[in-house]
């Protein structure tokens, strides 16, 4: 079975990369897509990401079970729809959880309100700037580490958040848990929790602990991992 880790449109796979390593390092097999739209600029919208997933997967053959950690959590019944692959299970990883039929927006309408004047030109700046320095030192105090994240948050257009993406019809009838890692998410576990899935929490974590504490993320990813 094969890990597909995918982050949120709003960081970069960096953010999975040390979850993978450990992955790899127990023995599993783990891939971590790169979600760029066409010409390698930032997507324009979900499809485009589905695709990124899609060309990463090319040479898998075996069953995946697809982890989405924040926004890339709502791309998940959209990616296992399109993917050839056997999709074994969904683990959402400090993310919203999509709704079982229609559509998800991608961000809340109280909270896209905020977004829009953080816009220019109708274009929002990297995540990392949204919160203030003092936030991302927080969440990866390492300057090294922190630098490298940030290098792959990219301006997205407030079109991208503006989206609501599709609930394909039976997408939840495969097997699915959820990572609880902050308390913004915790509505979005009793949810999981109220859906007969499994459910996770790492105490003392945060929204990047995938990015910071790679053991104890894998170690529940594994303990979810559908059977």
């Amino acid at each position: 079975m094969v890990f597909v880790l995918v982050h949120s449109p709003l960081v970069g796979p960096a953010a999975w990369t040390p979850v993978a390593r450990e992955l790899v390092r127990r023995g599993r097999q783990a891939v971590v897509p790169a979600l760029l739209g066409k010409g390698g600029w930032p997507p324009a919208d979900w499809q485009e990401c589905v695709d990124a997933v899609r060309d990463a997967l090319r040479t898998v053959s075996e069953p995946v079970v697809l982890v989405g950690h924040s926004g890339g959590g709502l791309l998940l019944p959209v990616i296992a729809d399109a993917i050839a692959l056997h999709v074994v299970g969904l683990v959402f990883v400090d993310s919203a959880v999509p709704a079982s039929t229609g559509q998800t927006p991608f961000v809340p309408p109280g909270f896209l309100k905020q977004l829009r004047n953080l816009a220019v030109d109708d274009v929002l700046p990297p995540w990392s700037s949204w919160f203030g320095e003092d936030v991302m030192r927080g969440l990866v105090p390492d300057e090294r580490h922190r630098a490298a994240l940030v290098r792959e948050m990219q301006p997205l257009p407030l079109t991208f958040l503006e989206q609501r993406i599709p609930s394909p019809r039976g997408w939840d009838g495969r097997p699915c848990a959820y990572l609880l890692l902050s308390d913004a998410y915790k509505e979005a576990a009793a949810d999981a929790r109220e859906r007969g899935w499994r459910v996770e929490e790492i105490p003392g974590a945060q929204h990047l602990h995938i990015a910071v504490a790679p053991e104890p993320v894998t170690d529940a990813l594994l303990r979810l991992e559908p059977s």
